[in-house]
């Protein structure tokens, strides 16, 4: 099967996580940091479940799934400890026109989660096509020493230089400025993952002086 890798914004939109599997905590912690409006449905209070939704940070709803659960939702995880349930959620899923991550169940899902190597807004997926799951956080664990926190920092800088360099009204110098400056920084980075990042800033404001009439 050919996935179509994408990013989703989840901020403020409805998303429901069938809670109850051995990796529920995290898919719940990840949806929470993504800003989904998160409803949970799950028997048992095994996640913190009742202190977040005295928070306001989750609806939890005390039971199981009932055909009919997923009317209203941007998207749904479900990792239930009875994986059983799955076709009866991918048949209503697919009735609703809502992509369903099944945990661990790429069969009965229409979508699946990479393992993710997160560096601030740095955002490294990896996936496997749901075929061996445990080699993608494998690669993920030897990705990371290949990408330090720095990376996380460089991305927030970079974000910082958008304004400055989009006052630039040739599209081809842009492009040029850019990939000079992303060159620049992750050549000291490779020779100094420690203070790579401080002499990459250096050499960007230097290549920015060169068009200053446009980015003071």
């Amino acid at each position: 099967m050919t996935y179509f890798p994408l990013m989703l914004d989840l901020r403020d939109h409805p998303v429901l996580l069938i809670a109850g599997g051995p990796e529920t905590e995290a898919k719940l912690q990840a949806l929470l940091s993504a800003g989904a409006r998160l409803t949970v449905l799950a028997e048992e209070d095994a996640f913190g479940l009742e202190a977040l939704e005295r928070e306001g940070k989750i609806r939890w709803l005390r039971r199981g799934y009932r055909e009919g659960d997923l009317e209203g939702f941007f998207l749904v995880i479900s990792h239930p400890k009875d994986k059983a349930i799955h076709p009866k959620v991918k048949a209503e899923a697919d009735q609703r026109g809502i992509f369903l991550v099944a945990v661990d169940d790429p069969q009965n899902a229409s979508a699946i989660l990479p393992a993710v190597l997160r560096r601030g807004e740095l955002l490294v997926a990896l996936s496997t096509s749901g075929a061996a799951p445990a080699l993608a956080v494998r690669l993920k664990e030897r990705l990371a020493g290949l990408f330090p926190e720095a990376y996380g920092e460089l991305v927030a800088f970079l974000r910082t230089l958008r304004p400055r360099i989009a006052q630039i009204p040739s599209f081809e110098e842009r492009k040029r400025l850019w990939y000079r400056i992303v060159d620049q920084a992750l050549e000291e980075l490779d020779l100094d993952p420690k203070e790579g990042l401080g002499r990459g800033k250096e050499k960007a404001e230097e290549a920015l002086k060169e068009v200053a009439a446009w980015t003071r």
